[in-house]
């Protein structure tokens, strides 16, 4: 498997299992929100927001969010060599990604792949040419990010190392908050 293939199956999994998650809550309670942007003034969050995979009510009453099934361990370690930026996946959960890098993020850019990929304000808002789903959240410092990529596409992952690239990185390092089983 080349890196995008493995990139995608990872993917391909979570959203799997996010599937089934959403359509055992819509079994329950067919009112149920799925991917609601919703404001947290109060956290850390980039934006100062946050999509729970479910919620319920209007205003909200509760959410909730999928765990993935366990893994045996870590994923076999890979890497993406371009020649701009040489990228090391030491693991990957794409509710769980976390990237660390030796440029310096700048608000502007990751404002620009953030707005393209995190529910608009506007829920009637058109959403760019080729992007599908959603990311969850996300934090953010000058030499690392955390982002829960949702349902987000693949292109989700490539564009976030494209602006760490684009924000002097030269290696970055991919791996997740997670304990390994």
């Amino acid at each position: 498997m080349n890196v995008r293939e493995i990139i995608v199956s990872i993917r391909d999994d979570y959203v799997e299992q996010f599937d089934q998650y959403v359509e055992a809550h819509r079994a329950v309670d067919p009112a149920v929100f799925v991917e609601r942007r919703i404001a947290a003034p109060e956290s850390k969050l980039f934006a100062h927001a946050y999509v729970p995979d479910v919620s319920f009510g209007d205003p909200v009453e509760r959410m909730s969010d999928l765990l993935p099934r366990p893994r045996a361990g870590k994923i076999p370690e890979f890497e993406l060599n371009s020649p701009k930026i040489h990228v090391r996946f030491d693991d990957l959960w794409w509710d769980d990604v976390r990237i660390d890098h030796d440029g310096s993020f700048t608000g502007e850019l990751v404002s620009w792949w953030f707005n393209r990929w995190f529910p608009p304000l506007d829920p009637n808002m058109p959403r760019a040419d080729g992007v599908s789903g959603f990311i969850h959240s996300v934090t953010v410092d000058e030499q690392s990010i955390n982002v829960d990529l949702g349902s987000a596409g693949v292109s989700a992952l490539f564009d976030i190392l494209s602006v760490a690239q684009r924000c002097g990185a030269k290696t970055a390092r991919v791996t997740s908050t997670r304990e390994p089983a």
